[in-house]
């Protein structure tokens, strides 16, 4: 190591061939860098600050779909491939987070050190912070233990009135929901988090229900009316589900925000398509509306809502609710 160098910095090296993990480590190390070196990626992910990736077509463990997961954690990327691929450079050019790209056949040693310099010299992302709404404290504690090993930071909400507090002073990654909660009007038996599904559906906020809670309705009102992520029952829990469920909740919020948004000319084209029925039932939607209470406000079964709503996410190319929201903002629709 280079005297006077601090390796308090984390670095990923994910190559198949051992003979360039073994010169990526020795480069990496000389800069004062801690190094976990592998053929494959390891399970956790969080908290590097750096990784230097094969993306070789048939690399094992390594390629764009790691790339993504990196940055989407904040993690500073260095590609390295045996051929120039075109595809690889165009998602490098589209991504941030990614420093550069060096093929093989070309590689000098001082490129990557340049690199290294960049990744050292940025700022620490903020880590991403996870709402937590369960009354026990057994469950928040669980929660913390699998999630806080992968860099995320977790507020606890023990009642909706708490909950819908911190949702409205601050942003979050991901939301963690039980159904049932602390509730003085009624507190045997409640069903207060489907009050908060719909604070957080509005927001575009991703929430996975976590809960004891697994009757037919409740799971298909989670899905169909708030458009939960995940619905998954405690009875069943398990650990390694659950926090990739977390990672693929919050990467799917950036992959919409990095998706271009729909120019109002083309977002006015795109409401044309819709039907007579198809634009009230999205104007309820701008409204903030649930499927429940288009229903009784149209005059038609919850059900023909689905469907309606399902047709509009069609026609209006988009994923989510609030996606056709937009779209419908921007072209005027009120």
């Amino acid at each position: 190591m280079t005297a006077g160098l601090d390796q308090s910095r984390r670095a990923l090296i994910v190559d198949a061939d051992p003979r360039w993990r073994a010169s990526l480590a020795e480069i990496v190390s000389g800069q004062g860098w801690s190094i976990t070196a592998g053929a494959a990626a390891p399970d956790d992910l969080g908290g590097y600050d750096l990784a230097v990736l094969d993306v070789s077509p048939g690399a094992t463990g390594s390629g764009l779909p790691l790339m993504e997961w990196l940055t989407s954690l904040g993690t500073p990327c260095v590609l390295l491939s045996g051929l120039s691929r075109a595809d690889v450079i165009a998602a490098a050019e589209r991504q941030p987070r990614v420093l550069g790209y060096l093929t093989k056949d070309a590689f000098r040693r001082e490129d990557l050190i340049r690199l290294i310099a960049r990744a050292a010299a940025l700022p620490a992302p903020e880590p991403p912070r996870v709402l937590v709404v369960e009354d026990e404290a057994r469950w928040r504690a669980i929660y913390a233990d699998i999630l806080s090993e992968a860099g995320y930071v977790l507020v606890d909400a023990a009642s909706y009135a708490e909950a819908r507090g911190w949702l409205q002073r601050g942003d979050f990654a991901v939301a963690i929901v039980d159904l049932h909660l602390l509730s003085s009007a009624a507190p045997d038996d409640n069903r207060d988090g489907f009050w908060f599904l719909r604070a957080a559906q509005q927001r575009d906020l991703p929430t996975i229900v976590s809960s004891a809670l697994g009757e037919p309705g409740d799971i298909d009102r989670a899905y169909e009316e708030y458009g939960v992520f995940a619905f998954i029952e405690k009875e069943g829990f398990d650990r390694r589900a659950f926090a990739r469920l977390v990672d693929e909740a919050r990467r799917s919020t950036q992959r919409r925000a990095a998706e271009p948004p729909a120019p109002a000319a083309e977002g006015a084209a795109l409401l044309r398509d819709l039907t007579e029925r198809e634009r009230d039932v999205l104007a309820q939607l701008v409204a903030g509306h649930t499927n429940r209470e288009i229903s009784e406000r149209l005059g038609i079964t919850p059900n023909t809502v689905k469907k309606h709503v399902d047709h509009i996410l069609q026609k209006l190319q988009v994923s989510s609710r609030a996606g056709a929201v937009a779209i419908a903002v921007k072209g005027g629709l009120t």
